[in-house]
């Protein structure tokens, strides 16, 4: 539960940071149908454009007309718009910037156990730890793991990990364009009969059957400390009931029985 606590507040203040940073130029993000781009030649004011990069990539500029940026990096677009001015004989050493306004070309969907699901817009600099952020961070119910789907791969991360601030590695695991991110539920295991507080808890590592009894509130007045049953299904699909100590450990699907007393 503090653990859990700790990459709730994390993702927290990763969310904040990454408001203060979303809208900042990314170097060597792909321009593609759908984003807004602002283009300014210095000391030609009249020439300054905004506009969105249409179906096919491109866009018109003044004076060279229709340009396709499409597959471009900032760089790049800005190296060709001044070679076109150059080649028409409209400036002759033009000095051209490309900002990038709105990012809706690249997209990537996150879903399961996040705060606010869906597709984002997606820049050359996110990162799984951004992109969970901009997702409003692990729910209550996330589990401790996040995977990324990219076509036929399947990538698997554990949260703990990847909040460390001390492993830069692994926290800037790079998002690509069309990626799913998904965060699966957390593990579960049931506890009934006889304690206080019967029903679903989150499963911790190594955790045994006192600590589950713990969550549930422990014993109430009628049960028999000495009759509990740890209800397991099998591979084969069916259940097993097993006697139980308190220091067996809990298994994702575990359901614990306390048996009331005869006394």
């Amino acid at each position: 539960m503090i653990k859990k606590l700790g990459m709730l507040l994390c993702f927290s203040l990763l969310s904040l940071l990454t408001a203060i940073s979303w809208a900042q130029p990314k170097g060597d993000y792909v321009l593609g149908s759908g984003d807004v781009v602002k283009i300014q030649v210095y000391d030609h004011p009249d020439l300054t454009t905004e506009v969105q990069l249409n179906n096919e990539g491109a866009l018109a500029f003044p004076l060279i007309g229709v340009v396709k940026l499409e597959g471009l990096d900032y760089t790049q677009a800005e190296a060709l718009i001044a070679k076109k001015l150059i080649e028409g004989n409209f400036i002759k050493k033009p000095n051209v910037n490309v900002l990038i306004v709105q990012y809706r070309s690249q997209r990537v969907a996150v879903l399961g156990e996040v705060n606010k699901p869906g597709r984002y817009a997606l820049d050359s600099a996110t990162n799984i730890i951004d992109l969970l952020a901009i997702a409003g961070g692990i729910s209550p119910n996330g589990g401790d793991k996040v995977v990324i789907l990219r076509g036929e791969q399947r990538i698997e991360y554990e949260l703990s990990k990847l909040t460390q601030l001390a492993n830069p590695e692994k926290r800037h695991i790079q998002i690509m364009n069309g990626d799913t991110v998904y965060v699966p539920r957390a593990q579960q295991f049931y506890v009934y009969g006889e304690v206080n507080r019967p029903g679903a808890f989150r499963l911790e590592p190594k955790m045994t059957l006192m600590q589950a009894l713990s969550l549930a509130g422990g014993f109430n007045q009628r049960a028999s400390q000495r009759s509990m049953q740890i209800h397991r299904a099998t591979a084969e699909g069916q259940i097993e009931k097993l006697s139980a100590k308190l220091t067996d450990f809990i298994r994702e699907g575990d359901t614990v029985y306390v048996q009331e007393s005869w006394f």
